[in-house]
């Protein structure tokens, strides 16, 4: 028997209870009263685009009494409105410490047009929607024919159609940008420095973008401080407090709403516990509690990498209960007011320009890749050592009953008097005496409580069986032992289709990215071609003191380069500071 060696970690897996009574009614609203409300700033690093090219942002979320990053919501939400009101994208935003950020690749699918970005988090939608933020975006789609909606009807002049927003003198000359050189060859290094005259003030977590200035006359996308001054114009004498209260704040990660219905007039609605597995290699398993009508919240606080969850009601016979997934009412878009961006024969030599180098950097795109941060996902062990059998070294017995027998140390199966069988996991202290708990098993990280029937389950599907030998509780009980059973192919959820369990997609929030950043060395291959117009995207820029620096490349596209740092410092203070550099 191959074994690895256990250090002694309890773990707590503690019965969650219900967020909220309900939705709607006084408690919430005594239950919120004086939680302020909230807005967000998403910094984008351009507002006009072109199909193949990435739309790269970074959302804020400031208290509205405070002023400063706030830590009501943990979710916000970015969605890509068309003009006909579909939704293009809706991406779903972790926010750590008030801040979060994503992407979002243009396709082929997504006609030229005008189009309205619009961010917001769920406690957000207590407000109108006048005061989520929006952004005017304009996308040309080079590839489609059809392009009315950026061509301008014969009684519209182009000219004063897509004159320039005006922008706001925001330049704080206590932030500087400040780089080697003023003009630099094609291909070669930037050295940036970012210095900071605020003091503490100015620390904060910020965004930076480099990215060639646009050929085409378009509306600028808002700063920091203007987007500040529009939400007080949209603000101008209502109350930082909601009168209304229908939405809670997702405070503690993603919230889950859902009911179960019983089916036969005998049982009860009321502290039903309901289990949630989120399978996988980094699995989760969470327990609520129902109120009195049968409603049940549950917060997911972590990342997760399969956009599946199985819930049961535990301690009910098998259909029981009925469990129903409740969504919030769609936005209406029917109010939203959009820009017009417009095109004229000017142009045509820029967008044909962009595209070709468009196609040309996403024919490259494997030697650029970006990365997925992985680092923060789940350890569905709660940091414990685990004792892991490989099943692969050793001959297979048919069940996972003779497998347990035969071949899985510390781990053996009890006939109960009432026919049932339970799983036990022998303790540290080398006696052999039987614990009172029972142990808790999982198949590819999904929750079986009924575990007769696993007896029977072919181990040759079965790749490893992990062990953690430790006490912990959940939903009211006391285990001894965790035991995940992983299938060889690790799907173990997809072919579920028990009585009693519910299976539903989960909208996950997206994964943080690490950015593709291209650099020069010798030993860089310097026959791929670079064509890029954005030459840096950095959403995570911690400055915590005096200053700073980061390096970059240039590409092989001459022209005139915009160098923008934005965000909010600390203590809520918008800002946006520019320089201009050129490529020769």
């Amino acid at each position: 028997m191959k074994k690895y060696k256990v250090v002694f970690v309890v773990l707590m897996l503690m019965l969650g209870t219900p967020l909220i009574a309900q939705e709607t009614g006084n408690s919430v609203l005594e239950q919120f009263k004086d939680t302020p409300s909230e807005k967000v700033y998403v910094s984008l690093n351009t507002s006009l685009l072109f199909t193949g090219e990435y739309l790269f942002y970074k959302v804020y979320c400031l208290n509205d009494k405070t002023k400063q990053p706030s830590d009501i919501s943990t979710i916000a939400y970015v969605e890509l409105i068309s003009e006909n009101t579909e939704v293009v994208f809706k991406h779903k935003i972790r926010l750590e410490k008030s801040r979060g950020q994503g992407d979002f690749f243009v396709p082929t699918t997504v006609p030229s047009g005008n189009y309205k970005l619009i961010a917001y988090t769920r406690w957000m939608k207590n407000g109108a929607m006048n005061r989520f933020f929006q952004e005017d975006i304009s996308i040309i789609n080079p590839y489609q024919t059809n392009q009315d909606a950026v061509l301008p009807d014969l009684s519209e002049n182009v000219t004063s159609i897509t004159e320039n927003r005006a922008t706001n003198g925001e330049e704080d000359k206590r932030f500087i940008l400040e780089t080697d050189k003023e003009s630099y060859p094609k291909k070669s290094k930037v050295a940036l420095s970012i210095q900071n005259f605020r003091g503490a003030s100015g620390y904060g977590n910020y965004n930076i973008s480099v990215r060639k200035k646009e050929d085409l006359n378009h509306r600028p996308k808002r700063s920091p401080q203007s987007y500040i001054e529009w939400h007080a114009e949209q603000m101008a004498n209502a109350p930082i407090f909601y009168e209304t209260i229908a939405f809670a704040p997702e405070g503690n990660g993603e919230l889950l709403k859902g009911r179960i219905r019983a089916n036969s007039s005998d049982l009860a609605l009321a502290s039903q516990p309901i289990a949630i597995s989120i399978p996988g290699e980094d699995f989760q398993i969470k327990v609520v509690g129902t109120d009195s009508t049968g409603l049940f919240y549950i917060n997911l606080s972590k990342d997760y990498a399969e956009p599946q969850a199985i819930l049961q009601v535990l301690d009910a016979p098998k259909g029981s209960y009925t469990i129903e997934i409740l969504k919030d009412p769609p936005l209406d878009y029917s109010g939203l007011q959009f820009g017009r961006f417009l095109m004229d024969t000017n142009m045509q030599d820029a967008i044909v320009r962009r595209s070709l180098h468009n196609q040309i950097e996403n024919g490259y795109f494997a030697v650029k890749p970006d990365t997925l941060k992985l680092d923060a996902l789940n350890d569905p062990y709660g940091g414990a050592y685990v004792e892991t059998l490989d099943l692969d070294e050793y001959t297979r017995f048919k069940t996972l009953d003779e497998t347990v027998v035969e071949l899985v140390e510390n781990v053996w199966t009890k006939r109960n008097k009432d026919k049932t069988v339970s799983f036990k996991v022998r303790s540290f202290d080398e006696t052999y005496e039987e614990s009172e708990y029972d142990a808790m098993v999982f198949v590819d990280g999904v929750l079986m409580p009924d575990q007769t029937e696993l007896l029977e389950f072919d181990s040759r599907l079965i790749k490893t069986v992990n062990t953690v030998r430790e006490k912990f509780a959940m939903g009211g009980t006391t285990y001894f032992g965790l035991i995940n059973l992983v299938t060889k192919d690790g799907n173990y959820y997809d072919l579920i289709n028990a009585t009693g369990m519910t299976k539903i997609e989960l909208d996950r929030p997206r994964l943080p990215k690490r950015y593709f950043a291209q650099s020069y060395t010798e030993d860089t291959n310097t026959r791929i071609p670079d064509f890029r117009d954005q030459l840096l995207w950095q959403p995570n820029v911690l400055l915590e003191g005096s200053q700073m620096g980061l390096d970059f490349f240039t590409s092989e596209v001459p022209g005139e380069y915009e160098l923008r740092l934005e965000g909010f410092s600390i203590y809520g203070r918008p800002v946006a500071i520019t320089k201009t550099i050129t490529v020769e």
